[in-house]
């Protein structure tokens, strides 16, 4: 059946999400493209013809007879855009964060159960075809058990005044460690340190596994790094690079992939074909990520009165 899409928030990252669309538009059958901001001077950087342009989320819906919403607005919204969305009978994917906090994510998913509608997240690194294949290779023991995660996303642009790197950049990191461990619940936080722009973070989990996250914005040079260490061994991404990656045992190999689809339109994809098995985040998996992200920056804000924070369970 022809769907029909919106996207609120058409920004940077809103923008890509329009061109991914176009792209998908024959294979997920999308009839319709709304790109819809309230900055008039975002609806002007679309160029193209094939993208209606609309100035009021709250109509959005109605006067395009909407099927499904893509918020990828500022995080301070996504709460009160995805609960009207949800509300309104349409499927939601929300960019990550969904909510700044674990209540106003659990509403929106409880939301999303009252009213039957899709409620789906930004974790399109699950969808990176390195990592995928990397997944099935740890999951035939190519490395042994896994000893240790370490994700870096440093960038040299600035990030925007409100974001907060754990919420933007870092959740990526907690959420590949969901993945690659099979939903395992982090035992704790060991350490958190930074600030807004720049977070480094260890997480323990069960069997004695370390998850080490640095990232944030304004860095010297860009890296975007997944390192796997196994117990015979490590495997390596390169998350620029979607064709291949390293796998690091006596001696290194170069492991090739094919993929016609970026992460970004894989995901997507995934959102607008929902009935469909998926290796997209579950809802309880985005609440543990959000819990994980709640509680990070709960410890960051207590620097200096607690060294270790429990998780709650």
């Amino acid at each position: 059946m022809p769907q029909r899409i919106g996207v609120v928030g058409c920004g940077r990252w809103g923008s890509k999400h329009l061109r991914a669309l176009e792209r998908l538009a024959e294979k997920a059958d999308i009839e319709c493209i709304v790109a819809c901001d309230v900055d008039p001077a975002a609806l002007a950087r679309i160029e193209s013809g094939r993208i209606l342009l609309h100035d009021d989320p709250s109509t959005l819906v109605e006067q395009f007879d909407i099927d499904s919403v893509i918020v990828a607005a500022p995080n301070e919204t996504h709460y009160e855009l995805g609960t009207m969305f949800l509300n309104k009978g349409v499927d939601v994917f929300l960019e990550k964060p969904i909510a700044a906090t674990f209540d106003h994510a659990s509403s929106l998913v409880s939301t999303s159960v009252h009213e039957g509608k899709t409620l789906k997240s930004g974790f399109l690194l699950r969808f990176h075809p390195c990592i995928v294949d990397a997944q099935t290779q740890i999951r035939a023991g190519k490395i042994g058990a896994i000893q240790s995660i370490r994700y870096s996303k440093n960038v040299q642009r600035q990030g925007d005044d409100t974001s907060h790197a754990l919420d933007t950049l870092a959740i990526h990191g907690i959420d590949l460690a969901e993945f690659l461990l099979d939903g395992q619940t982090p035992l704790r936080i060991s350490e958190v340190v930074g600030s807004r722009t720049f977070c480094a973070l260890t997480m323990e989990y069960p069997n004695q596994v370390e998850i080490s996250i640095d990232v944030g914005w304004e860095a010297e040079t860009d890296v975007a790094e997944l390192e796997v260490i196994g117990r015979n061994g490590r495997i390596l991404v390169h998350l620029q690079q979607h064709k291949q990656y390293e796998i690091l045992k006596n001696q290194s190999s170069i492991e090739s992939v094919e993929s016609n689809l970026t992460p970004l339109e894989a995901v997507l994809l995934d959102f607008l074909q929902s009935d469909s098995a998926s290796i997209a985040a579950s809802t309880g998996s985005i609440l543990r990520t959000i819990k994980c992200v709640e509680q990070a920056r709960l410890q960051l804000s207590l620097q200096g009165r607690s060294k270790t924070r429990e998780l709650k369970r």
